[in-house]
């Protein structure tokens, strides 16, 4: 199979509530291995209303319109939507204080938890800020892509 041109797709986020638990998970994911659909990464995570999953669909983008309409019918689907933007959140272990400086001029937002940094940012830049200071990392933990609140996201 030849490779695709990179204008032929591009990540399509979409933010999913799920009811019904562990079971309405299983249901929706056996959905989306059956339907092959192209998913590039996959988020999911509990709030107080329910499970939220989000997903970046590495598609056109009247493909990943279809693919929002054909989830939407599934039983467990509360609301199904597009989102926006998008941003990733890391917790990180570091060595030093060069990460205050690169993370300004990254655009990432970044703050301090006890021992433990948490940042925030566009998947990209945050994926290009992370790879900048991976010397000074000791440990790493992603999140993933989730909806900005307020800006299209549920």
């Amino acid at each position: 199979m030849a490779p695709r041109a990179p204008c032929d797709t591009t990540l399509n986020p979409i933010e999913v509530r799920l009811s019904g638990g562990m079971l309405a998970l299983n249901r929706f994911l056996m959905t989306l291995q059956n339907k092959r659909m192209p998913i590039a990464f996959f988020t999911v995570g509990r709030d107080g209303e329910g499970m939220r999953a989000t997903l970046l669909l590495d598609c056109p983008p009247e493909s990943a319109r279809r693919y929002t309409a054909l989830l939407s019918g599934l039983e467990d689907v509360e609301e199904i939507e597009t989102a926006e933007e998008t941003m990733e959140v890391a917790l990180l272990k570091v060595e030093g204080d060069a990460w205050r400086e690169s993370a300004a001029s990254a655009g990432i937002g970044v703050h301090e938890e006890g021992n433990t940094i948490v940042a925030s940012g566009k998947p990209e830049k945050l994926e290009a800020w992370l790879a900048g200071i991976k010397d000074s990392l000791k440990d790493v933990v992603r999140l993933g892509p989730i909806a900005r609140p307020g800006d299209g996201g549920i």
